[in-house]
């Protein structure tokens, strides 16, 4: 009979003096399995003004994941700075749920990378006044510039300069405007 690793030879009859309880127990550790996520990605936008990026962690792999375990991820994203750029960086804030999330020590994926495209703007609202012949195709400007899709908040002023499509007198005339943009949020649009 061995117990806890002493052997008790029955060779003089002594173990009929011993009574073994059955169902001992002892106790040990199990530490987290490490685990580590990769593969989450963030859609690319149209630039709106925020750095808000749209997660997809339908195809995030689980390195480490024991077969049959319930662990699920959900993940929010935010890109580096909110303006238009190709290959921008987006960190990635994890969250885990799952009724074995527990027995795992996450290694996240910190971040990934996403474009912003230019938003689309109009322009309308600006008007040429009538002119007395005089030689040349200079137009004068009038109105208030409108921005239809601009963000609200962002910084974007224009200029503009008129010229007739040619100086000779007519009514209805086509007049050529040719804007310049500027403001810190100019590249956005």
């Amino acid at each position: 009979v061995t117990v806890n690793s002493i052997t008790l030879a029955d060779s003089s009859g002594l173990a009929a003096n011993y009574s073994i309880s059955a169902g001992q127990t002892t106790t040990a550790d199990i530490t987290a399995k490490s685990l580590t996520v990769s593969n989450v990605s963030a859609s690319n936008k149209t630039y709106d003004g925020t750095t808000t990026a749209l997660m997809d962690g339908t195809s995030a792999v689980y390195s480490g994941l024991v077969d049959g375990d319930t662990f699920d991820g959900t993940y929010t994203g935010a890109f580096s700075d909110k303006n238009v750029g190709t290959g921008k960086t987006v960190n990635i804030t994890s969250s885990y749920s799952g009724s074995d999330v527990n027995n795992y020590s996450v290694t996240d994926q910190s971040t990934t990378t996403a474009n912003i495209t230019a938003k689309s703007l109009t322009v309308s609202g600006i008007t040429a006044s009538d002119k007395t012949y005089d030689g040349s195709t200079s137009a004068t400007l009038t109105g208030t510039a409108v921005y239809s899709g601009l963000v609200n908040g962002d910084i974007f002023t224009g200029s503009y300069t008129g010229a007739f499509s040619d100086k000779n007198v007519g009514t209805g005339k086509t007049v050529n405007i040719t804007p310049s943009y500027s403001g810190a949020d100019v590249n956005n649009y």
